[in-house]
Order: structure tokens, then sequence, then C-alpha cells
């Protein structure tokens, strides 16, 4: 025993430091590629850099920890592409980390070795370390509410006191809930094995510390919830309702096809031999733990893709404990190999979409837009260029669109916050943030640009008492799609279609050219 403890502390030893520098080394990679700028700034980022000059405690349909943090790393590194993600490629690695940690009280330092690399190489994650999103930010939650769980439940099988890492668990998921509210599932799976599993008693003063700790840590969230009408509440109703045909298998085909390369080929078909073959988790307290945090989001998610869509990436918490699932069965299967191929897909990954960025960020006009890893973000450059350019020469300082994604974009690429945008809103319903802060009102009296891309936007601006086209035009964005645009100069808000009547004898109301 005496020869065999020192070998094993080598070993431990031997496979953190190979973590390590896995983790440092992809981290510096990503960080590099984020410094480089190539990515044009998604949507999704300029709405959250946009909260975050608004310091609040929720916002219509997000929390506010992504919003908190890219505050932060801008004030830092200033608002640049690499400020704006900074945080992510360390998230990740914090994850890989967490995973290697949970992995060594599970199993051993090998397998949570193996778990940093599974989570690490996967497609989804390679992918989304050029991007600052809600995902990264609630997943760093629910891997240190898995360890915080982890550690509790071998605390109680050892016989040793276990309350505070049941609080570590239920406040890991109250932050990664400030990411992204799909932690919660967090409650529903883990906390729902360790009170229902065949392990032990039930431990109903853990998971009561645990949801304790959550609840402190929620609370100026939920606040902010309760003197806004719960509207995030009601937006996340919406997501979740059923469309009008509720049977979709060609939806649901799709959003299967998608983990594959979400979470790797090897590791999603990995996964699915897991959750058809029972005898391969049902017997062994870990493996249930691992299931129950995997499976039912993932089911859940699949089931909202038959019944009405859903989006590949709303399964990604399920791939934190996932991971080590995976990295676990097939070392006790002895299948190192398949973890090396995953490993090896993981870097030609990178590799390709790393390519793909640099050739596209050259030249995308002349390239085709399916193989645009940044598809949806490219068209907003040029156009905001053009926003910016006519801003400056009128003087004008305010905005207004029926299309909040190119109003955040040049929010961002302007440097001004959502105190000067109008958002055209004409069923005055409030469905996103700036509909519910800046929506049109009547009576607005503000010179402003009202700025389209895609259409026409002669309807929006005859609801202006003066309105003129200063310029149209259309931006070649790939050599395949062409993005038409206008820019018209409106003052004086009259109202909606249906609220007001122009002078059709004489059309005083309407100056046009």
């Amino acid at each position: 025993m005496s020869t065999q403890a020192p070998e094993i502390a080598i070993r431990d030893e031997i496979w953190r430091r190979w973590t390590i520098t896995l983790l440092i080394g992809v981290f510096v990679l990503r960080e590099v590629i984020n410094a480089l700028g190539l990515a044009p700034v998604h949507f999704d980022e300029a709405q959250y850099w946009t909260y975050g000059e608004a310091l609040d405690f929720s916002y219509y349909s997000k929390p506010p920890l992504a919003a908190w943090l890219i505050r932060a790393s801008t004030e830092i590194f200033g608002q640049t592409e690499f400020g704006l993600r900074f945080f992510i490629p360390l998230l990740h690695a914090w994850i890989g980390w967490l995973l290697y940690a949970t992995g060594r009280w599970m199993f051993d330092a090998r397998t949570g070795f193996w778990a940093a690399l599974v989570y690490t190489a996967a497609p989804g994650v390679i992918v989304s370390s050029n991007i600052m999103s809600t995902d990264p930010v609630m997943m760093a939650g629910f891997a240190l509410a898995l360890y915080g769980l982890t550690r509790a439940l071998v605390a109680e099988e050892d016989g040793r006191p276990s309350l505070k890492w049941w609080a570590l668990c239920g406040a890991a998921v109250g932050a990664g809930m400030l990411g992204k509210y799909t932690g919660v599932a967090f409650f529903a799976t883990g906390l729902g094995y360790a009170l229902f599993s065949r392990q032990g008693p039930m431990r109903l003063d853990g998971a009561l510390v645990a949801l304790l700790a959550a609840l402190v840590v929620l609370s100026p969230n939920i606040a902010w919830n309760a003197m806004h009408e719960f509207a995030t509440v009601t937006h996340v109703g919406e997501n979740a309702a059923v469309g009008a045909n509720p049977f979709k298998p060609g939806d649901f085909a799709e959003f299967v096809g998608a983990q594959f390369g979400v979470f790797g080929p090897v590791a999603f078909g990995a996964l699915l031999l897991m959750f058809l073959k029972r005898s391969t988790w049902a017997d062994e307290w870990r493996y249930r733990l691992l299931m129950w945090l995997t499976a039912p989001l993932i089911a859940v998610i699949a089931l909202k893709a038959l019944m009405g869509g859903a989006n590949p990436n709303w399964a990604a918490a399920s791939y934190v404990a996932g991971s080590l699932m995976i990295a676990a069965w097939l070392l006790d299967l002895e299948r190192r190999g398949w973890l090396v191929l995953h490993g090896l897909i993981g870097v030609v990954a990178t590799a390709a979409f790393l390519l793909a960025t640099v050739l596209y960020a050259e030249d995308a006009a002349g390239m085709k837009r399916s193989y645009d890893p940044f598809k949806k973000s490219r068209p907003a450059a040029a156009f905001c260029g053009h926003v910016l350019a006519a801003m400056e020469e009128t003087g004008v300082e305010t905005l207004v669109s029926d299309n909040r994604r190119r109003l955040a974009e040049c929010m961002w690429y302007g440097g001004f916050g959502v105190e000067r945008i109008a958002v055209w809103n004409p069923d005055g319903v409030a469905n996103n943030h700036y509909e519910m802060v800046a929506s049109l009102r009547v009576g607005d009296n503000r010179d402003m640009l009202l700025i389209v891309q895609g259409g026409d936007g002669a309807k929006i601006a005859a609801a202006f008492g003066e309105h003129s086209l200063l310029k149209e035009g259309e931006d070649q964005i790939y050599i395949n799609r062409a993005e038409p645009y206008q820019i018209w100069r409106v003052r004086g808000f009259k109202g909606y279609p249906g609220e007001w009547a122009p002078d059709a004898a004489t059309g005083a109301t309407m100056k046009s050219n």
C-alpha cells in the first residue's frame, strides 16, 4: 500500500499537468483568434453589450450575467472584439477544469482529463468560443453545480459533513441561471436524482440548502421580474409554446442531426448508445447521476423540436455532464481510441473553422454564403457603415427601425445605447427588451434616421409628418447574395397605420423626394 499510494499520486499529477496544458493552450489559442477580430459581431453579442451599457438585474428576455461580464471586459480591454469576447474562452477553460476536478472525485484523474478533452474538442464549443453568448455563462454555473453536488454525495458516502457542498451546488445553479434560465434544468435533474435515486435515503436537507442558496443568488433578478410584471416568464412561455402544427418530424430529425455537429459525431454517437442501452448506466450511481443530468434535457428539447422547433444549442447544458459520462464509459470499455478520435476531430474542426473565418474575412463578397460560419452576422458591418456615415453627415443622433438586430449591431459599431433608438412596434406589445424600453410612441418629434435592410421603408416613413429618402443601395455580401438597404430621414411620428389618416387631397403632412 505504501508503494501504490505514491504511484497513484504521481499518475494523478501527470494527468493534472496534461489537463492544465490542454486547457491553457486552447485558451491562449482562442484568445489570439479573438484578438485578430476576424469574426463579425453577432446580433446577440451586440445586444448584450447594449444591455451592459445600462446595468440592471435583468432584461426582458435575458438574465444579466452576460451583460455584466461584457461591461467588465470592455471596461478593461476597450470596445473591441477582444474585449467583447474575452470571458468566453476563459469560461470554457473553467468548465473544462471543473470537469477534470469532478471526474477526479467521481472516477480518477485520468477520467477527468479525458472529460475535459471531450468538452473542449466539441465542435459546438469551438464555434462558441468566438461568440459572446449566454450558453457558456450558464454552463459554467452548471459545471460548478455538478462539482458541488458530486462533492456532497461523496462526502455523504464517507460520512462527512456535506451541507457546504450542497450550498455551493445551489449557489452555482443560481449563478448559472443569471447567465441563462435554462440552468433551472439542474434542479429538475441533478436534485431530482439526489432526492429520488436508489442511493441512500432522501437528501431533503441538502436539497433545501441548495434551493435556498440558489434563491439568495437569484433574489435581485426575481425582484426585477416582480417589478416588471414577470416579463421574462412571459417570454419563456412564448418560447415553450407549441405551434399550430404540433407534429414536425422534420424539425425533430434536424435537431437530432445537428447534435452530431454540436457535440461531435463520436461523442453524440456514444451518448445515443448509452441512452439506448440501459445496462451501461443503470447499476452504477455515478453513471445514473450523469445520465439524469444529460438525457432529460436533451429529450425535452427534442420533444420541443418535434412539436414546434428548437435551436440546436438549447440542449448545450446536457453536454457538461455528458462529456464526463462519455469519457468514463469509453475508458471503462477500454476504447480510448474513440476519445483520441474525438480530439482529432476537434483539431480538424478548429483548423477548418479558422480557415473559413480568415477566408471570409478577406473576401466574403467573392464566396458563397453556405460555408461562412458567421453568415448571420456578415451583413451588419457594411450596412452599419452606411448608417453611421449618414448619422455623421446629417448630424442626426437617433435611429428608428423595425429590425432590432440591425439596431443592436449599429449601436455596437456606433458605440451608443438604447437612449438613441426607437423601435417600430405597431402591435404595442413588448416582445423584446428594446420594444419594452424604446418603442416608438405617438408624439415623438425627434429627428431620426429610419434604417431598413432587405425591405422597403416607405410604409414606415409615411407614418412621419416629414420624411425623405436619403440613400438606398445594395451591398454585395456574398457572390450569390446581395442585401438592399434604405436610409430615410424622418421627423414627427403621427402614429401607426390605423391610428392616423393622411390628407389624401393635399398630402400636406407628407414630404418626400
